[in-house]
């Protein structure tokens, strides 16, 4: 049974065209695998001085609800300068593997490694601070039993410091929904970086200035298979806010398992803080450049293939939604020439005019993070994000490429 995972991937995969109403592989239908039967999965994790997280992220691997003999924990090392090398090589021969990469050579170089030296059919791709629920591999590898699906997506949920999973709201929940519709119709156009599982034999070396989770769903679909999203596998996050405050780490989440007795003390979120929109504006400027250069290269690719149905996902899921302040500008200068011509343009200015007078506000940390002031500081950071969004396309364009990065909160 194992090996047919692996030649799942190999055989000719059906044309892939839309479909009406749930497909086969939908969560409502995907069926339960006795555990002899699951696939083998290697969790590839690159890290980069993450010592304040390592410890927990292993201790919840190891708690996960997947055959202990069937599984295993690839950690790479992106020139750690702390103890996160030392801390994974306590666990050496309890399922955990550590890799060196002495020179940093960024995410996506130490990704190609791991899968290089992976012994599993299933390659799971997670982060650091990522915790997943003990069954979210099982969950992701069920829903590979399809033979027409080639990458699934788990889901982030976001815990903020009292344990209380809605941060991330309304925004989060109309994500999840976007990609549950776009793999009823096609397939998903991103995955979500913390926990997304592909068939090993569909993976090729990546391009270091590359990002992996919007890449590898148009290199499975391009292989003739889906990439699905499967909202049953679930990792969570801890925040204090969708920006990291200064001189605190994103921690690990709260994953309902108790760290065992040496493991470091948890991180503590400090929820009233100014967030630091420098290092997060340089942070999404880089993801934005890395995720328009992969745009401007895949859809030409796309167009050839004939793919339209993911060219418009891609173009409206993503593209437009980039290009929300550019837009935006367009929609006030507008409303206010327009304002003269009667009520409903001069409510249109109004409304664009207290967003802007909320992000201000949220820019000087009026208010605190509760109430009022929790959505001033939620409408700053929405212009900080899409301002990356710009300037990252700005510099891809002057010939500006990423490829290390450093931990949120460093």
């Amino acid at each position: 049974m194992a090996a047919s995972w692996h030649s799942a991937a190999q055989a000719d995969a059906p044309s892939v065209r839309p479909s009406a109403g749930p497909s086969a592989s939908s969560p409502d239908t995907a069926r339960v695998i006795p555990d002899a039967d699951l696939p083998t999965v290697s969790v590839l994790l690159s890290v980069f001085d993450e010592e304040a997280v390592i410890e927990h992220k292993i201790l919840n691997f190891l708690a996960l609800d997947y055959p202990a003999e069937r599984i295993e924990l690839c950690v790479v090392s992106d020139g750690c300068t702390d103890a996160t090398e030392s801390i994974v090589a306590r666990y050496a021969g309890q399922r955990v593997r550590l890799l060196r990469q002495e020179a940093r050579g960024g995410k996506t170089r130490a990704l190609n490694r791991a899968a290089a030296e992976a012994q599993g059919d299933v390659l799971v791709f997670t982060d650091a601070n990522a915790m997943f629920r003990p069954d979210c591999v099982r969950r992701l590898a069920e829903r590979l039993a399809d033979p027409g699906v080639g990458l699934v997506s788990g889901v982030s949920v976001y815990v903020d410091a009292s344990g209380d999973t809605t941060a991330g709201g309304v925004y989060r929940r109309y994500e999840e929904w976007i990609k549950s519709r776009e793999s009823d119709l096609f397939s998903i156009v991103g995955a979500d970086g913390a926990a997304y599982a592909m068939r090993r034999a569909l993976y090729t070396p990546l391009a270091p200035e590359y990002i992996n989770d919007l890449l590898h769903p148009v290199q499975v679909l391009l292989a003739g298979s889906r990439a699905v999203s499967e909202p049953r596998a679930v990792v969570e996050e801890e925040v204090d806010a969708p920006v990291a405050s200064p001189g605190t780490s994103r921690g690990e989440a709260s994953s309902g398992m108790q760290p065992g007795p040496q493991s470091p003390p948890r991180p503590q979120a400090q929820p009233d803080s100014q967030p630091d929109t420098g290092a997060e504006m340089r942070r999404q400027t880089r993801i934005m450049a890395q995720s328009w250069l992969i745009c401007l290269r895949q859809l030409p690719v796309l167009v050839r293939r004939g793919c339209w149905g993911f060219v418009w996902q891609m173009l409206s899921h993503k593209v437009l939604r980039w290009a929300t302040l550019p837009l935006l500008a367009v929609c006030a200068v507008s409303a206010v020439a327009l304002v003269p011509r009667g009520m409903p343009y001069a409510l249109a200015a109004a409304a664009l005019a207290g967003g802007g007078l909320l992000a201000w506000a949220g820019a000087r940390g009026l208010g605190g993070g509760r109430g009022w002031g929790g959505h001033a500081r939620t409408a700053w950071l929405f212009v900080v994000l899409h301002a990356a969004a710009v300037n990252g396309l700005y510099r891809l364009l002057r010939g500006q490429t990423f490829v290390t990065w450093t931990p949120r909160g460093d």
